[in-house]
């Protein structure tokens, strides 16, 4: 085996490892490549990339960044984070994007989203589900915390505030079916209650200042 590593300290910190390519004036920058063997009667070797641990204070970051783009036409690098294709049997890999637990205080949290755009539109944020042929396609779940000694977590779904012009659209709808069978059902209904009151359950519109209040309409399907 290659083991690269710097020599450890006992009152002092250890020294830094680096690894990485030279910058170039008229040329694109070298490429750095980690890869592991495949195997052909076992499983492929594994790669591993953890920061440092720490018995008295905070543990490393581990920190992932793409290159920036200089300029005032250029772009910044793409970061793909994905498994790879199952071969002729089995599943893709999974992918676990997750904080890790506390015993004595708040896990951490978990931020998925765009960067703000100050000439331009906002980046989209897409959450989507594997289509299937043979079985039903992938489910999608969203779900707030548990709790045993205080109340649950909320969760909150809200558009994108205009302004000075409208806010976005917020779209909750199945999807229509094929040549047989039915849509997708719609359920909004507040949990039960054991020992005290179940869930309201709100349907309105908001107030307008100088305008109209919203209509809210109800209806059913024709046959």
């Amino acid at each position: 085996r290659l083991v690269f590593s710097s020599g450890s300290s006992n009152s002092g910190n250890s020294g830094a490892l680096f690894v990485g390519s030279g910058s170039v004036g008229g040329g694109r920058g070298g490429m750095v490549s980690i890869s592991v063997g495949s195997g052909t009667s076992g499983s492929g070797g594994a790669v591993s990339v953890l920061s440092g641990r720490s018995t008295v204070t905070t543990g490393g970051a581990l920190s992932v960044h793409s290159g920036e783009g200089e300029g005032t036409a250029s772009t910044s690098g793409s970061i793909v984070i994905r498994s790879a294709n199952s071969g002729a049997s089995g599943s893709s890999g999974m992918l676990v994007f997750s904080t890790g637990t506390s015993n004595a205080g708040n896990s951490g949290g978990l931020i998925i989203g765009s960067g703000a755009a100050t000439g331009g539109r906002g980046g989209m944020v897409t959450i989507s589900a594997g289509s299937g042929t043979s079985g039903t396609g992938g489910a999608l779940s969203l779900l707030s915390g548990r709790s045993t000694v205080h109340t649950g977590g909320s969760m909150s779904i809200e558009s994108g505030e205009g302004t000075s012009t409208s806010s976005g659209v917020i779209a909750v709808r199945s999807a229509n079916s094929g040549a047989t069978g039915a849509s997708g059902r719609l359920v909004f209904s507040s949990g039960s209650a054991v020992d005290g009151n179940s869930g309201a359950l709100y349907l309105g519109s908001g107030a307008a200042a100088g305008g109209r209040g919203g209509m809210m309409s109800i209806s059913v399907g024709s046959g």
